[in-house]
């Protein structure tokens, strides 16, 4: 009998030993009203250091962005530093572009007139943050009329999901094509390094294969099958391989799911860094066909309709072409 009471009394006191453990978090108010002051300044500094990088990287790109953050890891400047830095290495039109996009009331439409402006002698840098924030401004501008939409009580169920699907495709869209522009920029890049002789013909060969994916990824066709994502990689390599190894171990790291990933500290070998470099836009690559794999066709649910007399139902509306 006493086994029995204590046994008892120890599956009680187990069930109140479960009852006293600490909750854990289950919103981020909670989360962050669970930490300390110290653990708030790191946190704070922790989301200001990344929003420097994506200043960094956005005006001058992963490659010389991530030789810029090296430097802030050697202590040679802090990160307020580097992003003035970068903000001086910007072109005179990519600073109007700039000034264009970021001003109160910007629309895509008032980006317009740049591009007739600059379009016969813009870099293709600036054309591709041309692009960049034309895209930006237009997915922002079709997502708020879509909420309009969305909103009107007099347009019907059906045509809201139809206009749904047709702003998701289009953001989708919007946003691959802009991570194929961070890829392109830096392709760019890479053949400018070649010097005065010019890139191999393997490198030209390879990069216009890529191009041609990206077309293909980017067909406004809904059903148009979109390119293969593995020889898309196999490409980046092949690039990868083509590079003067010179400029890959000049380079002071590279930025990787969203990290600065330094090389500076270390020796790495040839293959290594090349590996790194098609690693840096591969991931970008796969960040543009979450997007392009995710459009999709919108079918409508076919509806009964009373049947006239001598008719009855029109089959042919639901026979696929």
């Amino acid at each position: 009998m006493a086994n029995g009471q204590q046994e008892q009394q120890s599956v009680v006191t187990n069930q109140q030993q479960g009852v006293t453990q600490p909750q854990q978090p289950t919103n981020l108010y909670q989360a962050l009203g669970s930490l300390n002051p110290q653990q708030l300044l790191q946190l704070k500094s922790n989301v200001q250091k990344r929003a420097g990088r994506r200043e960094i990287y956005r005006n001058v790109g992963s490659v010389r962005g991530a030789d810029l953050l090296g430097s802030v890891e050697t202590g040679e400047m802090t990160i307020a530093e580097a992003i003035n830095r970068s903000k001086q290495e910007l072109s005179p039109n990519m600073k109007t572009i700039d000034a264009a996009f970021f001003k109160e009331g910007a629309t895509a439409a008032s980006l317009l007139p740049l591009k007739e402006l600059m379009k016969n002698t813009w870099t293709k840098r600036e054309r591709n943050l041309w692009l960049s924030h034309y895209n930006a401004l237009d997915s922002r501008e079709t997502k708020a009329e879509n909420k309009r939409i969305q909103r009107d009580k007099n347009i019907s169920t059906e045509s809201k999901k139809r206009h749904q699907n047709f702003v998701d495709n289009k953001v989708h869209f919007s946003n691959a094509r802009t991570d194929y522009i961070t890829v392109q920029t830096e392709l760019e890049r890479a053949g400018e390094a070649f010097g005065a002789g010019g890139v191999t013909e393997n490198f030209n060969k390879y990069y216009n294969d890529f191009i041609n994916y990206v077309n293909q990824d980017l067909n406004p066709d809904i059903k148009a099958a979109r390119a293969d994502q593995l020889e898309m990689n196999r490409t980046i390599n092949k690039i990868a391989n083509e590079l003067p190894i010179k400029v890959l171990s000049a380079r002071k790291g590279f930025h990787i799911d969203g990290e600065f990933i330094p090389t500076f500290k270390e020796d790495f070998d040839d293959a290594t860094l090349r590996h790194l470099w098609a690693k840096e836009l591969i991931n970008r690559v796969v960040m543009a066909k979450n997007h392009t794999n995710s459009v999709k066709e919108y079918f409508e649910p076919p509806t009964e309709e009373v049947p006239t007399e001598g008719g009855g139902t029109d089959w042919s509306q639901f026979m696929v072409d």
